[in-house]
């Protein structure tokens, strides 16, 4: 770090920059002290200077103050190569928000502040205020006090746009969490290490995509001994290093400390005494800050794996460069780059061959699970880390996920992606709708899904599942994976500081082809993981998706726990549970039934209401996520809010859409498949049974036997079907045509020495569409019974034909797949039996 401090920090992410290179805040708290005849409670200036020398040297870089300093302090820590964070004080103990006296006494304090210092190099960034108390935030309300600590934040970066802004909270009033703050700011006093580290996590989370610092933190050496202190600031470092935050401020650089209008003489929290004297936690602290630069001190890690990062790329050149060039400056011992290209057409392995470093794999296009097999089949180490060719990853991502990796018994980890700053507004809107990349969290360090962009899994739990399913092809893949190790035992861990930048789409077009991806995954994801499914097609998640915007007040309020009388030391907000009344509004269903009850409406006057009652729920849906949405406030305008509404009134209506079409596409069997025949051998006939087949074998053959040759059959001649995943009642479900499905259940009776019966049964399934097409029908005809007291036969007689069609449709159906299951036991020497027969009947018996 210069001796003088002219680059201002950025917040970016979780993270701090100055320029290009990361800023970790070290910080410490400095004065108040007793005022002067000027009304400044920094001292005097001989002083401060010795004592900035001093902190400078002890490896601090940030001074946290209480009061607007004078000019000269900022001079000082500018000529020291310190930055400082100004607390703004104002008349919190009272009921400031009653009065508009009040809050404009307390506008225009905060406002001069700010104007008097407005382009110093040396500030670093400003707090709007310090630990409102609970009982007077309840007193004049959450949102309201939340809403002027905005406006406040506003004002102040509209006078010195340069510096950050935030607003110092604590646990009693963690729900203090203003959005428009460029980081966020608790002061946390605990003094167990593992406490501290679980509540760290759960901040980590509640800010989301913001850096967190800790804005006080010590110990009381009257109370406690030095070597007690210089212990808990010692594992203070490495928790907070851990668990990824910006920066920490320690309370504080001496004893000396006057507040409340008298000196505090039995407190002594400093690194230093009164007159300067280094205590033993400043000793322990310089060893672990280091005293040359701000980059974040990495902690050691207890394991470093080897780990293959896999890229996959298909026709992704316009960012691959990017990706590539960001792994390569990755911060981590043991780690390659295994880059799979997915059968490109453009310029990707032109710019693999500038990337030497990057092992290039090719192969045909065959989707995205099958190149991702195929990086970890080339892939030399013990750690498989997936990213995608869109992404960028911070320079500690692999530091972040191998730590928190090893940490637990985790058989993988992933962390977020975070879109990058928008460069048109388009894509400020794109970045700020539903439906984009994110994962669920069980608990602050548990995920129950992890996006394929950021993942990372042990070679050893990679096999155990078997890869990838090569069934989905561009999306779907990793939520399959997931669910599938978590029900093999596996847990995933998530690590909030394990960041990669993902592009989101440029185009609207790009949004909508990526929306049907994902409906089109949802489809096939449904037919292997019912259970996971609500009616409506959609994934029930049992955690919390990450990414939400939570915390607005126009719905979806969260819900704070204040304690008895709000005093409880640890206040903590709670996001309210995803809303299935809002999903069940915004899903193509629900917009079916509004442009059918549109056109019942036509010819039943009195439901002409109801529609638009129904489509009105649809916009309070949209219209709500508009509200709450954020957007690069460079691009926040009234037509960017509009288009957020769109989208988010279309992006449930153009995956509802791909769901359904690929559910009737893919879960479909060639009507050439259903009307051939299975080439039985002469005599062989098929069983008169409709429901039920039996089968005999004395070699031991039971039900599994049987459930292998028909899968065998099933995929040779090219059947669609799901198979049970554990959660249903039944062991194959076939799917035939538009109209019907057959679901196909097993048992065994074992009868000693190798002698099996095993029973099968066959049950018709409707399709959707078979329940749509009748319920239209049917609607037409209680409107036509209804107003004209009879029926017509020239309305009568086609659904006569039609639902005489639809049963010769079932009975083919079935009847064809009761043909396969026989052929299928024929194949493994079981012999079929009448229901009227105990035994096997000679005349079915197979042949030797």
């Amino acid at each position: 770090m210069s001796a003088s401090p002219a680059e201002p920090i950025r917040a970016v992410a979780k993270f701090f920059f100055e320029s290009e290179r990361k800023f970790f805040a070290k910080g410490v708290t400095y004065g108040p002290f007793k005022p002067d005849a000027l009304g400044n409670y920094l001292g005097t200036q001989d002083q401060a200077a010795r004592d900035l020398a001093q902190i400078r040297a002890s490896g601090f870089n940030v001074v946290r103050v209480y009061h607007c300093p004078p000019r000269w302090f900022l001079d000082a820590c500018a000529e020291a190569g310190v930055r400082t964070l100004i607390t703004l004080p104002w008349a919190k103990h009272i009921e400031f928000l009653r009065e508009r006296s009040a809050r404009n006494e307390i506008t225009r304090s905060v406002s001069d502040a700010i104007k008097m210092h407005a382009g110093h190099p040396a500030i670093f960034a400003y707090l709007v205020g310090n630990e409102i108390a609970p009982q007077m935030v309840r007193w004049l309300g959450v949102r309201r006090v939340t809403e002027f600590i905005e406006h406040l934040i506003g004002l102040g970066r509209s006078l010195d746009p340069r510096v950050l802004f935030s607003y110092a909270t604590y646990p009693p009033t963690e729900f203090l969490l203003p959005q428009n703050v460029d980081f966020f700011c608790f002061n946390v006093y605990l003094h167990k290490q593992r406490d501290f580290e679980r509540y760290l996590f759960r901040l980590q989370n509640l800010v989301e995509e913001r850096p967190l610092i800790l804005g006080e933190f010590g110990m009381d050496t009257i109370r406690h001994s030095q070597d007690e202190q210089a212990e808990m600031l010692s594992w203070h470092v490495d928790s907070v290093i851990k668990c990824g935050l910006a920066g920490t401020v320690f309370f504080s650089w001496t004893d000396e400390w006057y507040t409340g209008e008298q000196e505090v003489t039995d407190w002594a929290f400093g690194l230093v005494t009164r007159d300067r004297q280094p205590k033993k936690a400043l000793h322990a602290l310089r060893e672990k800050l280091g005293q040359d630069d701000a980059v974040l001190p990495h902690r050691h890690l207890n394991q470093t794996p080897s780990v293959s990062v896999i890229v996959c790329s298909y026709n992704a050149g316009a960012t691959l460069r990017s990706c590539l060039e960001s792994l390569g400056k990755i911060d981590y011992p043991k780690f390659e780059i295994v880059l799979v290209d997915d059968g490109s057409t453009d310029n990707t392995a032109q710019i693999a061959a500038g990337f030497p470093n990057v092992r290039y794999v090719h192969q045909p296009n065959r989707g995205l699970s099958v190149a991702r097999n195929t990086g970890a089949a080339a892939a030399r180490g013990e750690v498989l880390a997936y990213t995608d060719a869109d992404c960028m990853a911070d320079v500690d991502w692999l530091y972040y996920l191998i730590g928190t990796l090893t940490n637990a018994d985790f058989a993988g980890v992933g962390g977020p992606n975070v879109p990058p700053p928008a460069k048109t507004w388009i894509q400020a809107c794109v970045a700020a709708a539903p439906g984009g990349p994110s994962h669920v969290l069980l608990t602050d360090t548990v995920a129950e899904h992890i996006p394929g962009c950021n993942m990372a899994f042990w070679r050893w739990a990679f096999e155990n599942v078997g890869g990838f399913d090569p069934e989905y092809h561009a999306a779907g893949d990793d939520v399959d994976f997931c669910w599938r190790l978590q029900q093999a035992g596996g847990v995933i861990g998530f690590s909030p500081t394990a960041i990669v930048w993902h592009h989101r789409r440029f185009t609207l077009r790009a949004f909508r082809k990526q929306q049907e991806g994902y409906g089109e995954a949802e489809s096939l994801l449904r037919f292997k993981h019912l259970v996971f499914f609500g009616p409506t097609g959609t994934a029930k998640w049992r955690g919390q998706i990450y990414g939400t915007p939570r915390f607005s007040w126009f719905l979806g309020r969260p819900i704070i726990y204040h304690g008895i009388f709000a005093d409880g030391f640890f206040q903590s907000i709670y996001p309210t549970p995803q809303s299935e009344v809002a999903a069940y509004l915004s899903s193509i269903e629900w917009f079916a039934l509004t442009i059918f009850l549109f056109g019942v409406g036509v010819f039943v006057p009195p439901l002409r209401i109801v529609p638009y009652l129904m489509l009105g729920g649809t916009l309070c849906v949209a219209l709500s996520y508009m509200v709450r949405a954020r957007i690069e406030p460079r691009f926040d305008t009234i037509y960017s809010r509009l288009l957020v509404m769109f989208l988010a009134f279309a992006q449930p209506l153009v995956r509802g859409w791909s769901r359904y079409f690929t559910w009737l596409h893919f879960k479909r069997t060639p009507g050439s498949v259903i009307t051939q025949h299975e080439k039985l051998p002469p005599g062989k006939k098929i069983g008169r049974s409709w429901g039920r087949l039996a089968y005999w074998n004395e070699e031991g053959k039971d039900r599994h036997s049987l459930l292998r040759e028909i899968f065998t059959l099933l995929d040779q001649e090219n059947w669609r079907y799901s198979i049970d995943t554990g959660w249903q009642e039944w062991d194959i479900q076939i799917y035939g045509n538009f109209w019907w499905s057959i679901i196909l259940r097993t048992v065994t009776e074992y009868h000693g020495g190798g002698k099996c019966l095993t029973r099968v049964q066959l049950h018709y399934r409707y399709v959707t569409t078979t329940v749509i097409v009748n319920l239209i029908v049917l609607t037409l005809f209680i409107y036509h019974f209804l107003k004209t007291g009879h029926v017509q036969l020239f309305f009568a007689i086609p659904y006569a034909f039609f639902a005489l069609f639809l049963f010769l449709r079932a009975r083919r159906l079935k009847t064809r797949v009761r043909e396969l299951v026989d052929f299928a036991a024929y194949r493994i020497n079981m012999t079929r039996i009448l229901r009227s027969r105990l035994r096997p009947d000679p005349s079915d018996s197979a042949p030797k």
